[in-house]
């Protein structure tokens, strides 16, 4: 009906119009366009009463089901319901459906995992105030994850502050694992694929780069790695309170598998390291050897003496040491988790690891030595584990002048070296 009045309205405007007098100029429209137009508008005439029909039948169909329905409820209304009693509790029981217990098991999981890792942001916040750190204030760190053995969390949010305490910044990572050496007493907090954003500009960490996304977005800035390092700190309250994001070898304090003769092995690198300088490679001395533990040195530290003076002009402190001999000839010693001291300075080993190369080395000499990752073990230990006890009387010992320059596992103190030089 709407539609039939407005078709009508827009007609008699039409009629209206054509019967005024024409604007100067304007000529009457021509035979054709008029029947055109009378065309059009038959048809949609006739269109505007096919859906008046079809509207008709819609609200007699919807009336009449209407009606059907109330005489529906009528005839339920006459009949009487007794109350019924409630269900037995098995079968309310039965009728709760079933979790999955896989689903289950990955909800623990996962509570576990942020529970833990709230656990080790407020750890990681405490440490850093304890140790000085003021230079950011840890916001979030994600939650733990592990890969190939590699643990580290993330994704990790921080605040960057100035002296006095106020934001300059924000830092962002992917992921944050420690690097913890005993030896060194240093920490590293490494942090991994991310940037810093100071004034509205992002900057990426030391070889990050920006990477290409989908057309029309901004590039997102990953790569890279920071690391902060904090020396002269106690590592053991970070293992104890850390122990995902830390090396798992640390975590075993003993640093000793007594399968080797320690005071042998100290005299036998001692005298190779000792031929190696006389043959011309640099003069590089045992100063420390805490234990070995399968193929590696444990606990070890490495001094470089002048030639001419005999004193120490470089140190090296390290978790671990393998012995390599290398194919071009010449002999190498891998450090890891460790710092190198000159004079004041300390730095930590580039990417956790320090090579010494000894390139005049006799291979021959190293090899016939028999030394651990050159040579198995002895078929019987040598000496107990460190830590246990031997079931008879201690028995002191003499230990050649090395082990007795050799630092104690928590001394901060840094071993002077005679201003005599090796024999």
């Amino acid at each position: 009906m709407i539609a039939t009045a407005t078709l009508v309205a827009v007609l008699a405007t039409q009629g209206t119009a054509s019967d005024t007098p024409q604007e100067p100029g304007v000529g009457p429209a021509p035979p054709v366009e008029v029947d055109r137009l009378r065309a059009r508008e038959r048809e949609l005439l006739e269109r505007i009463a096919i859906l008046e029909t079809e509207l008709r039948a819609e609200r007699a169909r919807s009336l009449a089901r209407q009606e059907e329905w109330l005489a529906f409820t009528r005839l339920l209304q006459g009949f009487e319901i007794p109350a019924l009693p409630d269900p037995p509790e098995f079968l309310a029981e039965a009728l709760i459906a079933p979790r999955d217990p896989a689903a289950e098991a990955l909800e623990r999981t996962e509570n576990a995992r942020r529970i833990r890792g709230a656990q080790v942001a407020g750890s990681l916040r405490t440490l850093l105030k304890a140790e000085g750190v003021r230079g950011f204030d840890l916001l979030e760190v994600g939650l733990l994850h592990q890969h190939e053995g590699r643990a580290w969390t993330g994704p990790v949010i921080a605040r960057l502050l100035d002296e006095r305490g106020r934001m300059v910044g924000m830092l962002k990572a992917e992921r944050l694992r420690l690097e913890v050496s005993r030896s060194s007493r240093s920490v590293t907090v490494i942090l991994e694929d991310g940037y810093e954003s100071r004034a509205g500009l992002r900057r990426a960490f030391e070889g990050g780069a920006a990477v290409p996304t989908e057309l029309g977005v901004a590039n997102r800035i990953g790569g890279g790695r920071r690391r902060v390092y904090l020396g002269a700190v106690d590592p053991e309250p970070w293992i104890e309170a850390l122990p995902e994001l830390v090396d798992p070898v640390l975590l075993a304090r003993g640093s000793d598998d007594g399968m080797w003769d320690l005071d042998d092995l100290r005299v036998q690198l001692v005298r190779l390291l000792h031929e190696a300088a006389q043959a011309g490679d640099p003069r590089w001395r045992l100063v420390g050897l805490g234990g070995v533990r399968g193929n590696e040195l444990r606990d070890v530290q490495f001094a470089e003496l002048d030639p001419v003076t005999g004193r120490a002009q470089r140190r090296a402190f390290a978790d671990s040491v393998r012995i390599r001999l290398r194919p071009s000839g010449g002999v190498e010693l891998l450090l890891e988790g460790g710092t190198v001291r000159r004079g004041t300075r300390v730095a930590p080993f580039l990417g956790g690891k320090y090579r010494i190369v000894l390139p005049r080395a006799r291979a021959d000499d190293w090899r016939d030595a028999a030394l651990p990752g050159i040579a198995p073990p002895p078929l019987r230990p040598a000496m107990p584990p460190a830590g246990e006890p031997t079931g008879q009387p201690e028995q002191k010992a003499t230990q050649p002048r090395i082990q007795r320059a050799a630092p104690a596992e928590d001394s901060k103190e840094i071993i002077k070296e005679p201003a005599s030089s090796v024999r």
